[in-house]
């Protein structure tokens, strides 16, 4: 009897930790923004880049950089602080890179704007601060309330203003049928807006 209960304890410790080691994000952390003597906008990329060398470009700094079938837009996965973001970049078709925008994962859930949202907001905050400098506007973090559904500009948190971009850290919040239960949920999101001048 003794040794089948040391075999179930046993059995409970082994799935314990694995569940426990499955929850650390064991993800390597991406690289940081860019020196703005460096003259980029984010990792290797330059305003006007094309599509292609885009990619090229995210992939030499250490990204994954893919080109969006749907959309034709270049994504990539960012890990920054734990937390999981997607850059996107966007193109004019004559001028090439129009800008870069960085957006935190989306959700819906109670605990979601809050335990989630509020964190990786505040990492990139504190990321574009120690790399350019505290901002030119500054306004605290929004409760969900203040932050307009669907409006695309949603809150602009924070401002910098640099010689060669603007950059925008803003809170949204929109409606989306949700793909698994197909009910319109209300998601809310951060995003980083990188937009050379």
């Amino acid at each position: 009897m003794h040794c089948k209960k040391v075999l179930i304890f046993s059995l409970y410790f082994l799935l314990y930790s694995q569940i426990l080691q499955a929850g650390k994000n064991n993800f390597p952390e991406s690289p940081d923004l860019p020196l703005i003597e460096q003259g980029f906008l984010f990792a290797q990329l330059k305003q006007g880049d094309n599509r292609e060398g885009t990619i090229i470009s995210l992939q030499k700094a250490g990204y994954l950089g893919y080109r969006e079938l749907s959309s034709n837009l270049i994504k990539s996965p960012v890990r920054w602080d734990g937390h999981a973001y997607e850059l996107t970049c966007k193109y004019d078709e004559k001028e090439g890179l129009e800008l870069c925008l960085i957006q935190g994962e989306a959700g819906w859930q109670d605990f979601f704007y809050e335990d989630v949202m509020r964190p990786q907001w505040e990492s990139l905050r504190k990321r574009v601060s120690r790399k350019y400098g505290l901002p030119a506007s500054s306004r605290e973090f929004p409760e969900y309330y203040e932050v307009p559904l669907n409006d695309k500009g949603g809150v602009v948190t924070d401002q910098w203003v640099l010689d060669d971009r603007t950059i925008l850290l803003s809170v949204l919040s929109y409606s989306q049928q949700d793909c698994c239960t197909r009910q319109v949920l209300d998601f809310s999101c951060c995003i980083l807006l990188i937009q050379p001048k």
